[in-house]
């Protein structure tokens, strides 16, 4: 295993001193514990792959370590060491669910052997959960549904890049358009299936933590490191790193991402030695990245090197021909999941369905069918189980407004620029998700100028 971290935990220092440096030199980190105690303090925070736990130890001894251990979610494989060659003792270790044991004094070479051995066991043991909750999390989040010719285009341009699993990857779309079930599919489908797929929401960390959570710290980097950091790109090794929402990233954060891109090469903060990883890159963003770039929030640079390969989405109101298909798979998963009997939408619903706009995308489908599956208790979905704010919208625009009116010429110019008005930053705001900045940056106005049209539209809830 690269970079396999083990833990001696011994109280003969000359013994655990020397099996450091002979470890170290095969490339393995090890750390020292001459307790108990000390040893679940280091597990806590360096989490090794594999602990040397002596049984006799000043506190608490070897077994009450080991059944600590074993309660952790990320427990590493254990060797008990023992100088006694106590049957009953290691048999009480074993079904404490020690991996293997050695009697004292040993052969370096038999030690060396049992390490590696369990390291490969542990691995493999790794491999088979992260594969069970892969295929757990593709058959419930990674359905994409849709016949219309739209998403048969995309289905088609899903399997291209699943097969050319070394380019980068952009993928463009509104918020709510599914950019992350589309990216997941890429990887699963792909022969990187089997490797981690790591997913990093840009917007998740403020801009002084996303590198630290993007390549990992050394201890002592800065004032908090109180130990090492492993980065979630170390993390994505063989695999698919997704990095949702890109066009958030600060262009101090988009630089490094460069040079990691450039050379697939990274330093830990506080580090000095370079670590290579090798893992596909799949970004995904809702804003315009050439206007940004024209702006000069994004890197040029930085877009060229993402955008070896592009994947549109197209909004749910330019395929109305699937609305009727996500809606039969939305509720059957839902009541389903809920336990109750399958229900399908009235007449009525299924109209509205089809005439709404739609501006949250699948998303708010989804969000919809969800709320209505709680509220009905019935087998027929009803135009009174959806959310209020959509009975009030007819799916109308401006353009609907003044055709309907009849005495347009009439009306006051400030009813017809507040409508106006009204609508355009209700588009705004659906757009985006409700983020204010981003919709205030689409319409290109300033975030304090959006809250106080809010404030006098009575649009800020």
């Amino acid at each position: 295993m690269a970079y396999a971290r083990i833990l001696i935990v011994d109280d003969e220092t000359v013994l655990s001193r020397s099996l450091q440096i002979d470890l170290q030199d095969d490339g393995f980190a090890v750390d020292t514990a001459d307790s108990g105690e000390a040893a679940l303090a280091l597990i806590e925070t360096s989490r090794p792959d594999l602990v040397l736990l002596d049984l006799r130890l000043p506190g608490i001894n070897g077994i009450h370590v080991l059944e600590k251990i074993r309660t952790y979610t990320e427990n590493p494989a254990v060797i008990i060491m023992t100088a006694y060659g106590d049957t009953q003792t290691t048999v009480e270790a074993i079904k404490c669910g020690a991996d293997d044991f050695i009697n004292k004094p040993f052969e370096l070479r038999e030690l060396k052997r049992l390490i590696h051995k369990a390291l490969d066991v542990q691995k493999e043991k790794r491999e088979f959960e992260y594969l069970k909750y892969q295929q757990r999390r593709f058959r419930r989040f990674s359905n994409l549904v849709g016949e219309s010719e739209a998403m048969q285009s995309v289905f088609e341009k899903i399997e291209l890049l699943a097969e050319a699993d070394d380019c980068n990857v952009l993928i463009l779309g509104e918020s709510g358009t599914g950019k992350d079930l589309v990216a997941s599919a890429i990887h699963y489908k792909s022969r990187r299936s089997k490797s981690p797929f790591v997913e990093i929401n840009c917007t998740a960390f403020p801009e002084s933590l996303l590198e630290s959570e993007l390549f990992g710290y050394e201890k002592g980097a800065f004032t908090d490191a109180k130990a090492r950091k492993v980065g979630l790109l170390e993390l994505g090794e063989g695999g698919s790193i997704f990095l949702d929402e890109i066009g958030e990233m600060a262009l101090a954060s988009q630089a490094k991402l460069l040079m990691f891109l450039e050379k697939k090469k990274f330093k830990r903060l506080g580090s000095g030695k370079d670590l290579e990883v090798d893992a596909r890159i799949i970004a995904a963003t809702n804003r315009d990245l050439e206007k940004a770039m024209r702006d000069r929030r994004f890197r040029q640079d930085l877009y060229y090197r993402l955008n070896v390969a592009s994947l549109h989405l197209p909004p749910l109101r330019q395929r109305k021909s699937d609305i009727p298909l996500l809606v039969d798979y939305f509720l059957k998963s839902f009541c389903e999941e809920m336990g109750k009997e399958a229900m399908t939408p009235s007449a009525k619903v299924m109209d509205l369905f089809l005439s709404y706009p739609w501006h949250g995308n699948v998303r708010e489908l989804r969000n919809v069918i969800e709320r209505a599956v709680i509220f009905s208790r019935g087998h027929v979905i009803e135009i009174e189980h959806l959310p209020q704010e959509m009975l009030g919208s007819t799916g109308k625009t401006i353009r609907d407004f003044f055709k309907a009116t009849d005495q347009i010429d009439s009306l006051p110019i400030d009813e017809v620029l507040a409508e106006v008005e009204k609508e355009l930053i209700e588009n705004a705001l659906k757009a985006s998700g409700g983020n204010k900045s981003s919709a205030a940056e689409n319409l290109g106005i300033s975030r304090f100028s959006l809250k106080r049209r809010l404030d006098r539209l009575k649009l800020d809830r």
